[in-house]
């Protein structure tokens, strides 16, 4: 009897060591060819410390680019989303906003008429990587926005692209390293921020805008840097 017992709780110990194997693997299997994330993406942005230009634009920001939703299938690393659509109105309403003096948002171009110009930034390309798939351990972001001028008639004035770039790496978020989320929605973050900056700083130095600025500078700002 005492060795029958034995080997009944021997069998017993064996089958559930085989069961909970076999559960790792399936586990490990769909981690494996699983993963991804759905990232909304959430923040502020400074408002930058410029002089601004003393025009008045329109600003249109359209249904592409408030909704505008990144979608990839990344091999090992499974189905993502990094949703931006909602945060570009507050990137460019702090940019713009403190570029010029005035800035109107309006439906179209169009509707444009009577202003200096008018405003339509668009998102071109987003791309991200991830440390799965690169096998390091950073989230990286590239977003190419194309930022275009109008004259109140809607004729171009100049269409200029904007490439920004956002890092950040997983062992920055502690116990939440293993997520993928805080480090995608961080280094996007990042990279919304950087195109701010630079929009700032660069958009009023090109020639074509240049020469606009001092076509429609208000009288009593004479003498102002654009």
């Amino acid at each position: 009897m005492i060795n029958a017992k034995w080997r009944y709780r021997a069998v017993n110990i064996a089958t559930r060591y085989r069961r909970k194997t076999l559960l790792i693997g399936v586990c490990s299997a769909m981690v494996g060819c699983g993963g991804g994330a759905a990232v909304q993406v959430e923040g502020d942005f400074p408002k930058p410390l410029i002089v601004a230009s003393p025009v008045h634009v329109g600003l249109v920001l359209d249904d592409a680019l408030i909704t505008y939703v990144h979608t990839e299938t990344i091999e090992k690393a499974g189905e993502w989303s990094v949703d931006v659509g909602p945060m570009q109105p507050k990137l460019f309403r702090s940019v713009f906003g403190a570029m010029f003096t005035d800035v109107t948002e309006v439906a179209t171009i169009a509707d444009g008429a009577g202003l200096a110009g008018v405003l339509v930034p668009r998102i071109d390309k987003f791309q991200i990587a991830v440390p799965a798939q690169t096998r390091n351990d950073f989230y990286e972001v590239w977003i190419r926005y194309v930022i275009a001028l109008y004259d109140a008639g809607g004729s171009p004035i100049v269409e200029w692209p904007l490439t920004a770039y956002g890092k950040t790496s997983k062992e920055e978020f502690g116990p939440l390293e293993s997520a993928d989320e805080p480090g995608m929605r961080a280094a996007t973050m990042t990279a919304m921020r950087d195109a701010g900056a630079f929009l700032a700083l660069r958009f009023p130095t090109l020639p074509e805008v240049q020469r606009w600025l001092r076509a429609h500078a208000s009288p009593d700002a004479e003498g102002m840097s654009p």
